[in-house]
């Protein structure tokens, strides 16, 4: 028999005491023996992890991150409110489930998951342990939301396990991509500026001397764009501006570039594209331009420039000949296209 009691010391004072009960024979008579354990200690232990697992408890439930744990199969055993509130999925419904069967919806990063949750489970070790990531996740409901992950090992009973703490990113990842589109995009006509046609030439001249493949480039600028500005107002002129940029950006492929160079000039970047083709397109998008019948402005037209790459062309170079082809378009009196 084991039971609990208390004992007093010789001051008065009690201590906790565990004491073992057993009976014995001992020269032909029963005997009760019994063992006394001070225990004192071992409930001060007791006790502080209590308190302990209390406060971890309530600081997972209330937690504004989700936290959840996996077994070493990828099955959840631990699911906090905060998780529910992120994925949609209540505790009863994902205990026991594999988390990422439920939350990916990319196949393959799926099977990658898979392979590396393998050496996870004999190891505690993976290429995203101790690291924090972003990922998409996908909710109960079917959308997808952007969360940052952070991923620890520990082990419990000789077998890994992976606590997981999830973080909805998902504002600020949009605030992110609004920052970088406004970063690489004219605000007027809602295509590239001219920092980012500067950085698309660099790779495409780096690309071209790997693959070999030559690109093309197009300028242009509206004929006599001042007397718009001067006859009907800046307002009108920036009209002007849009139904040009709408009305290039229907021709062009998804693969070419097309950025506001500055003013009234464009810039039409063009992979894989010979200088016969590009100069077919500069004809085409001249006759586009100038059969557009304008609100109040009524016709305009366009010069064109048109180049192709070079192998010692730098992007100084591209651009300054394109430039030079351009000035002689409007010299040679405009509406035209001149190419080398």
């Amino acid at each position: 028999m084991v039971f609990n009691t208390f004992h007093r010391r010789k001051d008065g004072s009690f201590y906790p005491v565990e004491v073992h009960l057993q009976l014995i024979q001992y020269m032909g008579k029963n005997l009760c023996v019994a063992f006394v354990i001070d225990i004192t200690e071992r409930e001060a232990m007791e006790r502080e992890l209590r308190e302990q697992n209390k406060v971890l408890s309530v600081i997972t439930e209330y937690a504004h991150d989700a936290i959840i744990m996996l077994d070493s199969e990828g099955c959840i055993t631990f699911w906090n409110p905060a998780a529910e509130n992120l994925l949609g999925y209540s505790k009863e419904e994902v205990i026991g489930a594999e988390l990422h069967g439920l939350v990916i919806n990319d196949e393959k990063v799926y099977q990658l998951y898979k392979e590396g949750f393998k050496k996870f489970r004999q190891t505690g070790k993976g290429p995203v342990i101790g690291k924090t990531i972003e990922l998409k996740a996908k909710h109960k409901k079917g959308y997808e939301i952007f969360v940052e992950l952070s991923l620890s090992a520990v082990k419990i009973n000789d077998t890994w396990h992976a606590i997981g703490v999830l973080r909805d990113i998902t504002e600020r990842k949009k605030f992110e991509e609004l920052i970088y589109k406004q970063s690489i995009t004219d605000s007027l006509t809602d295509i590239y500026n001219r920092r980012f046609l500067t950085q698309m030439l660099e790779k495409e001249i780096n690309r071209t001397k790997r693959n070999g493949k030559a690109f093309s480039l197009i300028m242009f600028d509206l004929d006599h764009f001042k007397k718009i500005n001067d006859n009907f107002g800046h307002a009108i002129g920036d009209i002007v501006f849009k139904k040009v940029a709408e009305t290039v950006k229907k021709r062009i492929r998804k693969t070419d570039c097309f950025a506001r160079w500055g003013g009234e000039e464009f810039i039409l970047l063009l992979p894989e594209t010979s200088i016969s083709n590009a100069t077919k397109l500069a004809e085409e998008l001249r006759e586009h331009i100038s059969n557009m019948n304008l609100p109040i402005v009524g016709y305009v037209t366009a010069s064109f420039g048109v180049t192709q790459f070079n192998e010692q062309d730098t992007v100084d170079s591209i651009l300054f000949r394109v430039d030079d082809l351009l000035y002689k378009a409007k010299k040679e009196g405009r509406n035209c296209v001149k190419s080398d």
